[in-house]
């Protein structure tokens, strides 16, 4: 048993993040920049950017395998990886509003690339 609270270390993240490698993209008006996305709960995600571009205070990250979009804001950089807060989620499996238009474009686009299987 740890004698000091500094003995354990605590997460204090508000909810349980999964770790994950999915696909994303990181949408800022007519710009999308590849990502993966590293680890993910519902208030927030951790991204690696693919290039060297950094996404906007304000962006949407489209989770191209689950079929959701998030408006998110940039809470954290270290080099190319970013903790992004989660505003809002929208599911681009039904019907989308006009917000998360681009973002559905987007996904469906990425499902009719990939390949059958």
């Amino acid at each position: 048993m740890a004698k000091y609270a500094s003995d354990v270390e605590q997460d204090r993240r508000a909810a349980v993040r999964i770790q994950t490698q999915r696909s994303g993209k990181i949408l800022c008006g007519a710009f999308a920049w590849d990502c993966v996305i590293r680890d993910l709960s519902s208030v927030g995600a951790r991204v690696q950017m693919l290039s060297s571009n950094a996404p906007p205070a304000r962006a949407q990250l489209v989770d191209l395998v689950a079929g959701l979009a998030h408006d998110v804001t940039v809470a954290w950089q270290r080099d190319r990886e970013f903790g992004l807060r989660i505003v809002r989620t929208y599911d681009l499996r039904g019907l989308t509003p006009a917000a998360a238009g681009a973002a559905k474009r987007i996904w469906r686009a990425a499902r009719a690339d990939a390949p059958a299987g």
